[in-house]
């Protein structure tokens, strides 16, 4: 009778495969990390978007002009105190009213899992309220559920100088709505507690660096006024300091797009004026 010889892997052979599994692990597992990265700041964007397009929808109901950063009609522009809530402070009253801006556009969207970027995730609410970094007061289960605190440390930053500071949300007063910003889906404040609970900046204005991302005295000083963002474009979160990453903005006609910090900080010579102004966030030029 012929015998058979039995097949088999070597000790040599199996091990040989075991590396080369080891090794496009180690190549593949960091590019599906980006990719997942990716697809995360390519959802905050979309979030973004949408919630530009309900501040519009917004804006087309009340006499074209956006919801103010706390709409509770009791603050007049320069009050000190101004009443409550306000920008980062929701107050512990249970029965205080949702009137921020990103509260007054819900009803346009109708979704508030839009107002969280994915990166980010939802905000820890009661450890956040509580941190003595954040807000340092007793956590109030109602103003979670009514939107208080969602609406007083939103994500979906809003630029102050357009509903705040200068054009007073009125559209008619942005010169170039398709270069000014108007929102970034991706705030925070620091990437300390603030990034630890997911709490957001709210609302943002210019930082003081020209084009190539440093500190420049030519435009105004409104001191350190942007956010930090949590994507960058390694897939990583990083901090704004190092002008390395990417922040999803939606401009003031309503597009978004993801833009690099050195340009949305740009200071520039507007030669129409004779003088340095930042590029986009100075609506009136």
């Amino acid at each position: 009778m012929m015998h058979r010889k039995a097949i088999a892997f070597t000790l040599i052979e199996l091990l040989v495969v075991i590396a080369i599994i080891a090794i496009l692990a180690a190549i593949l597992f960091p590019v599906f990390g980006q990719a997942r990265a990716s697809a995360r700041a390519i959802s905050c964007l979309s979030n973004t978007k949408q919630y530009a397009l309900g501040a519009l929808m917004y804006a087309q109901d009340y006499d074209e002009t956006l919801p103010r950063l706390d709409n509770n009609g009791q603050c007049i522009y320069g009050e000190v105190p101004c009443a409550k809530p306000d920008w980062g402070d929701p107050t512990t009253d249970p029965n205080t009213p949702p009137v921020m801006f990103a509260n007054v556009i819900q009803p346009y969207i109708k979704n508030q899992d839009l107002g969280y970027c994915p990166e980010l995730g939802r905000t820890k609410w009661q450890a956040a309220i509580t941190d003595p970094n954040i807000y340092g007061q007793t956590y109030v289960p109602a103003l979670e559920q009514n939107g208080v605190y969602y609406g007083c440390f939103a994500q979906q930053a809003v630029n102050i100088l357009l509903v705040d500071w200068g054009a007073r949300g009125r559209l008619a007063a942005f010169v170039r709505p398709a270069e000014i910003i108007m929102m970034t889906g991706d705030s925070v404040w620091d990437f300390g507690d603030s990034m630890q609970y997911s709490v957001g900046n709210t609302g943002v204005w210019p930082n003081h660096v020209n084009s190539q991302g440093v500190f420049d005295v030519k435009c105004f000083d409104w001191g350190e006024g942007w956010t930090w963002f949590a994507h960058r474009a390694d897939g990583r979160r990083g901090m704004l300091a190092a002008h390395s990453g990417l922040a999803n903005i939606a401009m003031a006609d309503g597009h978004a797009k993801a833009y690099k910090y050195n340009e949305l900080n740009r200071c520039d010579f507007d030669t129409r004026i004779n003088a340095w102004i930042y590029t986009h966030w100075d609506y009136r030029y």
